[in-house]
Formats: C-alpha cells, sequence, structure tokens
C-alpha cells in the first residue's frame, strides 16, 4: 500500500506540473527517481504511466539543451559585433600591466571592486595580446550562467528561455565583457544549491558572487538569510556555511578598499535628499522594467522613466508611480512567496542592503541597479523550488519585466549590431594602419581615449592631464585637472609631447578650426555617445625646440 501511495504521490506531481505548478520536487527528484519505477512492476499500468513521464523529461531537457545552444550562438556574434568601451577595456589593461597580484591589488584600489575577474584575467591577458580574449572568456561565464538557468531553474521552459535572452543575461551582463557576469553565474549557483539544501555550496556560489563585484557583495545578507532559514539542512551546518561566507565577502570588502587619494570616494548621504529619492525610484523602476528608447544612444536610456524627469508637478507624479512600480513589486513577489519564508526574508534583505547602499553612498546606473532584478528571480526561483509559490504564480510576477526586457534585448542587439558601442577599436585599427602607433599617443580625455591603449599590442598613453604615461587610468586626485583640461591644454600637452615626428592627439570632440592639428581620422557615430574619437597629428612649432 506505500508503494501505491508513493506512485499516486507522483502521478499527484506530474499532474500539477501539467496545470502549471513545480514539477521539479526535490523529495521526488525530477518529478519522480525513475531508477526507482521497476520497484513497483506489480502496481498495473504505473510502469507506462511512469515511463511517459520519464520520456516528457527527456524531451524537455533536449530541447532546453537545443535553446541554449542557440543562446550560444547569439551571445558569441553579438560579442563578436561588440567594440568593448572603456570599463571592459579597463580590467584589461590592469590585468595587462600588472606584473602580479601584489600589483594588481595596488592599481584596483582605485576601482571600487573585488579582484576576482581582474585575477581571472591576468594569465590569459599575459599570454594573449588582443583583449577579444577577454570577450571569449566572458562568453563561457555567460553561457553556462545560462546553462543553469535552462537545465536547473524551476520555470516552464518557455519562461527560462525568456529570462536568458532578456536584456540583463543576453546583453547588460552577456555582450558587456564585465565582472557582473561571475555575480549572476554565483547567484544562480546559490538558488540550485539552496533548492537543493547544500548550505556549503551555496556558501561557496555566495562567495564567487561576492568576489566578483561589489553588488554580489551586497546581496551576501540575503544569501545568508536562505542559507540560515533551510531548516532541513543541520543547524551546525548552515552556520558553518554562513560563517565561512561571511568571511569570503569581507575578504571582498578588504579588496574593495579605496586609496586615500581615491577620486571617486562619495561620503554618506544619511539625511532626506528629495531629487535622491526621485533618482534612485526611476532608477530602479527602469531596472525592473527596462524598456529603452529606440536610438543609437538607447544605453543606460528609459522609455518608461526619464532622467531627468519632467518639471513641475507632472516630473513628481511620475517619480512617484517609479515609486510605486519598485515597492508594489517587492512587496508582492515576498507575499505571494510567503509560504516560503526563506525565500521571502532574502529577498527582503537583498532588496534591502542594494536600496540602502544606492541611498547612503553610491545611485549607480543600470548595471548596478539591475541587480534587484536579479535577486528577484532568485528569490522567486528559490521560492517555487521550495514549494511557497507555484510556476504560474513567478510566470505572472516575471511577466512584465521580461516583456520589457525582451523588448530591450531586441533594441540593443540592433544597435550594437548596426553601429560601433565605443570608437576605441576604430582608433587602435587606424593607428596601427597608419603607422601612428611610432608616435606618442596623447589622451586629451583621458577616460575617453583609455580603450585605444587596451586594443593596441602593450599599448600605452600620455596622460598630461593627470601627468602621467600608462594604459589605465588611475581614479586619483591628481586626474581631476582633466575637468579642466580645455581643447588649447589639449594640443599644448600634444605638441609638448613631440619628439619631431609629431604626436598623435586622441580627442572626444573635434578640434576648434585654427588648432594647427591634422585631422587623421574620426570614429565617430558611436552609442556611448561620448566616445566618439578623433585622431590629430600635432607638431612642435618650428621655432619650438624638441624635448
Amino acid at each position: 500500500m506505500a508503494e501505491v501511495n508513493g506512485l499516486q504521490q507522483a502521478r499527484r506531481a506530474s499532474a500539477r506540473g501539467r496545470d502549471g505548478r513545480a514539477m521539479h520536487n526535490h523529495r521526488l527528484g525530477w518529478v519522480v527517481r525513475f531508477s526507482e519505477v521497476w520497484r513497483y512492476p506489480h502496481v498495473r499500468g504505473e510502469r507506462v504511466f511512469m515511463m511517459q513521464v520519464a520520456a516528457g523529461g527527456v524531451r524537455a531537457r533536449r530541447a532546453a539543451l537545443a535553446l541554449l545552444v542557440l543562446y550560444a550562438v547569439l551571445l558569441g556574434a553579438l560579442l563578436a559585433r561588440h567594440e568593448m568601451w572603456r570599463d571592459e577595456l579597463q580590467a584589461w589593461t590592469l590585468a595587462r600591466d600588472s606584473h602580479n597580484l601584489v600589483d594588481l591589488w595596488r592599481h584596483t584600489r582605485y576601482e571600487g571592486h573585488p579582484l576576482l575577474w581582474h585575477a581571472m584575467l591576468m594569465p590569459l591577458a599575459h599570454a594573449v595580446d588582443d583583449p577579444q580574449a577577454m570577450q571569449v572568456a566572458h562568453w563561457v561565464i555567460a553561457v553556462a550562467a545560462a546553462a543553469v538557468v535552462m537545465l536547473a531553474a524551476p520555470f516552464p521552459l518557455w519562461l527560462r528561455t525568456a529570462l536568458v535572452c532578456s536584456y540583463y543575461p543576453l546583453y547588460e551582463y552577456g555582450v558587456i565583457s564585465r565582472n557582473y557576469a561571475l555575480t549572476v553565474l554565483g547567484i544562480w549557483l546559490v538558488c540550485v544549491a539552496v533548492t537543493r539544501h547544500s548550505p556549503v555550496q551555496a556558501a561557496a556560489a555566495g562567495a564567487v558572487a561576492a568576489n566578483a563585484s561589489p553588488m554580489g557583495f551586497l546581496l551576501a545578507p540575503g544569501i545568508c538569510a536562505a542559507i540560515v532559514l533551510d531548516r532541513e539542512p543541520p543547524l551546525r551546518r548552515r552556520l558553518v556555511a554562513t560563517a565561512g561566507l561571511t568571511v569570503a565577502a569581507a575578504a571582498a570588502l578588504v579588496q574593495m578598499l579605496a586609496a586615500a587619494d581615491y577620486e571617486h570616494a562619495r561620503g554618506w548621504t544619511l539625511t532626506f535628499e528629495p531629487l535622491r529619492v526621485a533618482y534612485l525610484a526611476r532608477g530602479y523602476a527602469r531596472a525592473l522594467l527596462p524598456l529603452q528608447v529606440p536610438g543609437l544612444h538607447f544605453w543606460e536610456s528609459s522609455a518608461l522613466f526619464p532622467w531627468p524627469p519632467a518639471a513641475g508637478a507632472a516630473g513628481w507624479a511620475w517619480t512617484l508611480v517609479a515609486m510605486l512600480v519598485v515597492g508594489g513589486l517587492l512587496a508582492v513577489a515576498a507575499w505571494t512567496s510567503r509560504r516560503s519564508r526563506r525565500s521571502a526574508a532574502a529577498l527582503a534583505v537583498g532588496a534591502a542592503s542594494l536600496l540602502a547602499f544606492a541611498y547612503v553612498k553610491f545611485p549607480g546606473a543600470i548595471r548596478h541597479q539591475g541587480f534587484l532584478w536579479i535577486w528577484l528571480v532568485a528569490a522567486l526561483w528559490m521560492a517555487v523550488g521550495d514549494g511557497g509559490l507555484t510556476r504560474r504564480g513567478a510566470a505572472w510576477l516575471l511577466a512584465p519585466g521580461l516583456a520589457c526586457g525582451l523588448a530591450a534585448s531586441a533594441v540593443a542587439a540592433w544597435w550594437d549590431w548596426r553601429a560601433p558601442f565605443s570608437g576605441a577599436e576604430c582608433a587602435a585599427r587606424s593607428i596601427l594602419k597608419q603607422g601612428l602607433s611610432r608616435l606618442p599617443l596623447v589622451a586629451g580625455v583621458d577616460w575617453a581615449a583609455s580603450g585605444v591603449a587596451g586594443y593596441l599590442p602593450h599599448g600605452k598613453l600620455i596622460y598630461p592631464a593627470a601627468g602621467r604615461s600608462g594604459s589605465f587610468v588611475l581614479w586619483n586626485e591628481a586626474r581631476t585637472r582633466q575637468d579642466r583640461f580645455t581643447p588649447a591644454d589639449q594640443v599644448a600637452a600634444a605638441r609638448a609631447a613631440d619628439r619631431g615626428e609629431g604626436s598623435l592627439l586622441l580627442t572626444n570632440a573635434p578640434l576648434p578650426a585654427g588648432s594647427g592639428c591634422q585631422l587623421r581620422f574620426a570614429c565617430d557615430h558611436t552609442i556611448v555617445a561620448d566616445e566618439s574619437l578623433w585622431g590629430y597629428v600635432c607638431e612642435k612649432s618650428p621655432g619650438e625646440a624638441a624635448p
């Protein structure tokens, strides 16, 4: 009788899967443990039924694998067409031109990021001159993250497919090669480990997320909540895992400690500032509903919650709508998944950590704010895996964001395919093609031109505003002179660098007429508007002596 009841339970689990509820039950395995089907040969008809369920699972897995391959091909094609911008290439040049980990830590004290991504790039950058190798490594990480979703997430196949093809997994954390993809991979692995009641594995995945980016560090308390509130593993294992993750997060914090002269060091905002609240409300509403303005400069835009807002009462009224979107979606998600207390608690703790840090310290951009969406998906994943939320309920909660995310993916893919994201690669090709690399290369605007050094083999630039030469930008207080560096100052610095053949000035705007420098190339009409680049050869005046 117990065996019959067990199979009846499996049949009910399968029926729940057909009407939209979770088939991934951790107590039954993949619906049932198919290797144990043959223990019940005396139960008439059940053997055929269970074979049909198993066959359906195999077909679903094959479909998921096929869609994963299509995602990998699409991502690879988009990466091949993507010109990297300064923040992507900054990590590459830091890894390439740091001789060891101590050197890397010293250089990255002006970055505000943990070192995991840079440390992974170091052996690659020392072995290969081409920064496209970084894109290949990033492709592997992004595809691995998509594979975890496609093969392990307890959502319907259409929802998993929509999720990996939406804006963040495909473009912001897929096409753009930065450390955030490692954090996304770590968060998805946390979800798998938590639903399998493996606190040590969850802590290990959380350590990867925390040491990959500041956003992973901020989500570590939410991951700890998910681990501690899982009542199935022994309390000792949960506490040990939480302690391990806490130590890993502390290590990430040490890596992020900035130098005393870090230019972007910000104070703490502990008073109420209405304009800051408005920016954050619109930013996080945009992150949850990332519908962009179609056009060349789509990146960082928002069709629903633009910034700056409209003046007057209309602007503040729409800011209130943004606040309702953010607060309402998080509240509804926490309420509907309340049967899974750990997922609801994890959502609340992680979201509070992200929002509080954004207000008191660093408001961020869409690449930072998008982790609220990632964490929302993670919390619903855990809730469905626990049986505290149906797959249909999760689909309804994610549907608005996925609809906007898919539209945003289409806009981003279309424009990134048609137009250069940055002028850095075009400028580097022009320098090599015209034989200009023999000349001193002067970065008139340091942050705009720094990407060129990443595309040039062992490329070095002169940063006159900061009074130094190198590849990457050091975001210290010495370079703040750049804010007062006029086009005339740029030309003067380029002429001062002339060793007799002229020097190449890289600037992100055309020089005014009469500058006396010769235009050699223009790499304009870029998606990142301030990374269009113009290259001018400047020579000393006849009366000036070479240095």
